[in-house]
């Protein structure tokens, strides 16, 4: 399985939202893995960060294959997004979007294993 990286949490962050948000990952993985196992080989190399702030999640989030950095406690309701290191986008949404902002995410992640693991058609 891909490994979900994340961080212990401080006083800047939510860390209800992040916490919560590495352990649906962490389940949506396990739940795609047999598909991906059929569809994607090498996509278990994959490193996925799911960070509670803008302190080190940024940079956290740039070394794995793909990672969030969530807006912490008194930050900006926004979540760069990172795949290998680049910024690929941005997901807004306060804490009660949790759900909303984890799906994107989730469909974020779909989109890199298509791209990076995905067998190519003949």
């Amino acid at each position: 399985m891909p490994l979900v990286v994340s961080c212990p949490g401080c006083g800047r962050t939510s860390s209800e939202l992040f916490q919560q948000m590495a352990a649906d990952t962490q389940a949506y993985l396990r739940e795609k893995t047999p598909e991906w196992r059929q569809t994607c080989p090498g996509f278990e190399s994959m490193v996925v960060a799911v960070m509670g702030c803008v302190v080190n999640g940024p940079g956290e989030s740039k070394n794995a294959s793909i990672g969030i950095s969530l807006p912490g406690d008194g930050e900006a309701p926004v979540a760069p997004v990172y795949a290998d290191g680049e910024k690929i986008g941005t997901i807004k949404g306060q804490a009660r979007d949790a759900h909303s902002i984890c799906e994107r995410f989730h469909g974020m992640i779909d989109e890199y294993v298509r791209t990076h693991y995905g067998r190519k058609s003949e």
